[in-house]
């Protein structure tokens, strides 16, 4: 009964894992032999400083993706669990994003980043008397206006998790502190942070993978541009392959990234291995 996703497996993700590690070592060609040429693929890459270039700026990538994306789910969950009135309709409202195609909400932002005076964002700076920018072709703002459509269309998912984690949590502790004169602040800080914390620290693992992997909306708005501000490092592999059709560097770079990740995650896990878990209690 295993056999059909064991075989799903192999050839899916096993398969094409063997044929890089087998590519990396070779001059690749889609079409005629590709010679074996050892490590030259990898000298090539570590050689080469626009790669270092580019993995520096996915590290910012990476570090404005969780600066921007990771904190905004736990307080949009903590708000939508304190308001009054309308918590389906609010929580509805800010899961529909993610029920919409990843293509359509960044042409949707494409338009609101207009650079000209149409645009809906350069219109509400002109509201408040402020002057209009060029948004995705200024070099400054660039990288972030590739961050802000995921976190907008993927905060909402991921505040439904942090409110079920906070409807889980045992009410007696937070009555406990405010009776003792705690503020909300307090209350958060001592008593309900600690508590979702575990659940935080494993959306953190899988925020910060993703957002290494994650290049569509770069590809959609930027490819890379204005210049080179926002080429991180899994776009360049991409031009590496596709653009420049030298499969064995990309494919070194690629193994480079990889084992980056894999270390990045290692060390992660081993800090998991210090977070105590708790079952939730059943009311």
């Amino acid at each position: 009964m295993l056999a059909p996703a064991l075989i799903s497996i192999t050839v899916w993700s096993y398969y094409p894992l063997i044929r890089g590690v087998l590519m990396a070592f070779r001059d690749y060609h889609i079409v005629g032999e590709s010679p074996w040429v050892g490590f030259d693929n990898f000298i090539l890459v570590a050689s080469d400083w626009g790669f270092w270039c580019s993995a520096g700026r996915t590290l910012k990538y990476v570090f404005l993706t969780l600066a921007l994306g990771f904190f905004t789910p736990v307080i949009l969950a903590i708000l939508l669990s304190e308001i009054p009135r309308g918590k389906v309709f609010f929580r509805t409202l800010y899961f529909l994003p993610h029920l919409t195609s990843t293509l359509v909400i960044t042409l949707l932002w494409q338009l609101m980043y207009d650079p000209t005076e149409k645009g809906m964002l350069n219109q509400i700076l002109a509201f408040f008397g402020l002057p209009h920018q060029t948004w995705l072709q200024d070099p400054a703002w660039a990288m972030v206006c590739c961050v802000l459509p995921g976190v907008w269309a993927g905060a909402g998912m991921a505040s439904l998790i942090y409110i079920a984690a906070l409807q889980a949590l045992p009410s007696d502790y937070t009555e406990a502190a405010a009776i003792d004169g705690a503020g909300y602040w307090g209350r958060f800080r001592h008593v309900i942070l600690p508590q979702i914390l575990p659940l935080m620290v494993i959306n953190f693992v899988g925020a910060f993978i993703a957002a290494f992997q994650s290049i569509g909306s770069i590809f959609l708005l930027t490819f890379g541009g204005p210049g080179d501000a926002t080429d991180v490092l899994s776009l360049a592999i991409w031009k590496e392959a596709y653009n420049n059709l030298r499969m064995g560097s990309a494919t070194a770079m690629a193994w480079f990234l990889g084992t980056a990740l894999v270390g990045f995650t290692y060390l992660q896990f081993r800090i998991l291995r210090k977070v105590e878990f708790h079952r939730a209690e059943e009311n």
